[in-house]
């Protein structure tokens, strides 16, 4: 059994380490195997130039969206950008965060006309399966993973040291 400092400590890493963040917007608005390749990381590669592990938690998401009788949500090329783009951000500042969200909402909105936005972001999570699991016993990132959503975007960068970031953004 764990002292309860211990307990506590794992509770803040934890925290520190997921965090969601959600964004309405209710105004008007415009507008297989044989294709797999190596990335310098050795990282599989797969359909439509995606990461396998990306392309497995986009899997985990819609299981656990269709296990709750909710649509399954769209991967988009543009909230995937979007993500990859978050993800880079945070390596460089070296911890996670939702850091111009709203500029990253706005950008959707723009491009794809997006009205409603969510955002999940974890590190240090060594699989899709461990970064799921983490993001659904949650309850922001469970609200967003089964939220009113239509579209996804996900991005799982390593940083120097091999760890993950990840991003997932939501939109309708």
């Amino acid at each position: 059994m764990r002292p309860p400092i211990i307990k506590f400590l794992f509770f803040i890493v934890l925290s520190a380490n997921l965090i969601a963040c959600s964004k309405d917007d209710d105004s008007t608005n415009t507008g297989s195997t044989d294709d797999t390749q190596q990335v310098d990381d050795n990282e599989q590669v797969g359909e439509n130039g995606y990461k396998q592990i990306v392309l497995e938690i986009h899997r985990l998401v819609n299981e656990h969206r269709t296990s709750i009788n909710l649509n399954t949500l769209e991967l988009n090329e543009v909230a995937s950008e979007l993500s990859v783009d978050h993800c880079e951000y945070m390596i460089q500042q070296g911890t996670i965060s939702h850091d111009n969200f709203g500029t990253r909402s706005d950008e959707l909105n723009q491009r794809v006309g997006a009205v409603s936005t969510g955002e999940n972001v974890a590190a240090f999570q060594r699989s899709a399966e461990q970064v799921m699991n983490d993001w659904l016993n949650s309850p922001g990132h469970r609200r967003n993973i089964e939220g009113n959503f239509t579209h996804i975007g996900i991005a799982a960068e390593k940083d120097a040291d091999g760890r993950y970031y990840f991003t997932q953004f939501f939109y309708r």
